[in-house]
């Protein structure tokens, strides 16, 4: 390598890790977002003998799809609750076939309602359930923060008023 082009290699390195290095505090110093959080008081199914079981994985998916979601500017926690009305599992030899209804609430606001039927091989039907459950999870979900979020602006229009 030349003289010429080895400084001219050198005085971009050096450059670009200047660069690099005098952006970074621009990120670590931002201020973050407020975080709105959101409470599930209320996890119910239908009565069954996988009940329990099935409102821990659905409170654990709700926490994780409520955890994506723009709630808007809150100063306080939300609670919703969401209640699961049917839970249907019918077996036939060559389909599983689950079909959920669900309504969804947020404390002092209207309620939302999901329903989905889906259907696959029977050796799969633990994930489909699963899969069931995330999808009622995101439809509640993404609902209720619709919800939650236009009150929040109707709130601040109110207080700008």
């Amino acid at each position: 390598m030349s003289p010429k082009r080895r400084d001219l290699f050198r005085w971009l390195v050096a450059s670009g890790t200047v660069l690099a290095i005098g952006n970074f505090p621009l990120y670590a110093w931002s201020k973050p977002k407020p975080k709105t959080t959101i409470h599930w008081t209320n996890v119910e199914f239908p009565e069954d003998k996988l009940r329990t079981q099935r409102e821990r994985i659905l409170r654990t998916i709700l926490r994780k799809e409520s955890s994506t979601e723009d709630w808007g500017p809150h100063n306080q926690r939300i609670e919703a609750s969401i209640r699961i009305i049917e839970y249907q599992i019918v077996h036939t030899p060559e389909v599983v076939r689950v079909t959920c209804t669900a309504v969804g609430k947020l404390v002092g606001g209207p309620s939302v309602r999901t329903h989905f039927s889906i259907g696959d091989h029977p050796t799969k039907q633990a994930k489909l359930e699963r899969n069931m459950m995330t999808f009622v999870a995101r439809g509640i979900v993404t609902r209720l923060a619709a919800i939650a979020r236009n009150r929040a602006a109707a709130k601040a229009k109110n207080d700008d008023a």
